[in-house]
């Protein structure tokens, strides 16, 4: 108990002087420059970008839903170059609370940015709403069910971008993108090509649960923060049901405007791996099962195979939010 004390000490101790993310001193020319309506400085260091730009960026911005904690953001900014060469699209400045946006010179459009804004606004409102999130034993991380030993607590002093999917500060503000964060809609002909399904919104973090139906946590954020979260963008993940007549079945949460996609692996006697996919869109809110029959799939008999597996890819067509489920295994000859 007295290491846990000490280890709270220590961080309370060192978070007046670790709070910001940004590690590069970045001094370039000023561009442009545009005051939203709620005083927040938008600034370009990028010559691609311009007062226009600056306004469409604020408008994109403006579709987080968001409450007062939005009038103490005092900038977005955005930068011609990388962050120390890395690839990130963005940071957050805790103690300037400033957004900073990086590869301005390439990414030239605000609409580029979307997720990345609503990712690095995400830290601003954790910040507000839930200051010590990024403590061990947090309200939010219990409420989360968060594995205190799968997550790194030192992203003040020791950040690496190779941790960064399980650093607590980052989980907040993907929970942010998916509950809160700007959508948009899918083009079902996306759907058909699978490049909805890679470009879909997802969380980073794809081994913790899935925050889109954490009704506890959603009652804990609209408790502390006084906006609602729209019922309409909640997915819940497929079960499995069984494997029946060579059909697979998984349970779903009936809803509208659905694309489920089937990633299925087989193997043979020989060792042979083979990899097929599926798709469905779902159009009826009252369709409850997602049923995949194999051997039309595959037109021939899976009696020439020994196990399977499979995963099922999920999006809303009307958010682009989505995940893919647990992989499912499974001797064929057992079932």
């Amino acid at each position: 108990m007295r290491k846990i004390q000490l280890y709270f000490i220590i961080l309370v101790i060192s978070f007046p002087f670790l709070t910001s993310f940004e590690t590069n001193p970045y001094n370039p020319k000023l561009q442009a420059i545009y005051q939203s309506p709620e005083g927040i400085l938008f600034k370009s260091f990028s010559t691609q970008w311009n007062k226009s730009k600056l306004i469409d960026l604020y408008h994109e911005l403006a579709k987080n839903k968001h409450g007062n904690e939005l009038k103490l953001l005092r900038g977005v900014e955005v930068i011609g170059t990388t962050l120390d060469g890395s690839l990130s699209k963005g940071s957050y400045d805790y103690l300037n609370k400033t957004i900073k946006l990086y590869q301005g010179d390439h990414y030239q459009e605000p609409s580029q940015y979307q997720e990345t804004l609503s990712h690095e606004y995400g830290h601003h409102f954790a910040y507000h709403y839930f200051p010590s999130h990024h403590f061990p034993l947090s309200k939010w991380q219990k409420i989360r069910n968060l594995n205190l030993l799968e997550l790194r607590w030192d992203a003040f002093w020791n950040y690496q971008d190779k941790y960064h999917a399980i650093y607590p500060q980052e989980v907040f503000a993907d929970d942010y993108v998916l509950l809160y964060g700007a959508t948009k809609e899918v083009d079902p002909k996306d759907v058909e090509t699978n490049e909805a399904f890679y470009l879909r919104t997802e969380h980073e973090n794809q081994q913790i649960s899935n925050v889109l139906e954490n009704s506890s946590l959603h009652s804990l954020l609209e408790e502390e923060t006084g906006i609602e979260i729209d019922q309409s963008r909640l997915l819940h993940m497929p079960k499995f049901n069984n494997y029946k007549n060579t059909a697979l079945t998984f349970k779903i949460k009936p809803k509208t405007n659905m694309a489920y996609r089937l990633n299925l692996t087989l193997n043979d006697s020989k060792g042979n791996t083979f990899n097929y996919e599926s798709y469905q869109i779902h159009r009826d809110e009252s369709e409850g099962e997602l049923i995949f029959h194999l051997e039309d799939l595959l037109n021939e008999n899976l009696s020439n195979y020994e196990w399977l597996s499979a995963s099922i890819d999920v999006i809303d067509l009307d958010t682009s939010i989505g995940f893919e489920t647990e992989e499912w295994k499974m001797d064929i000859e057992d079932i």
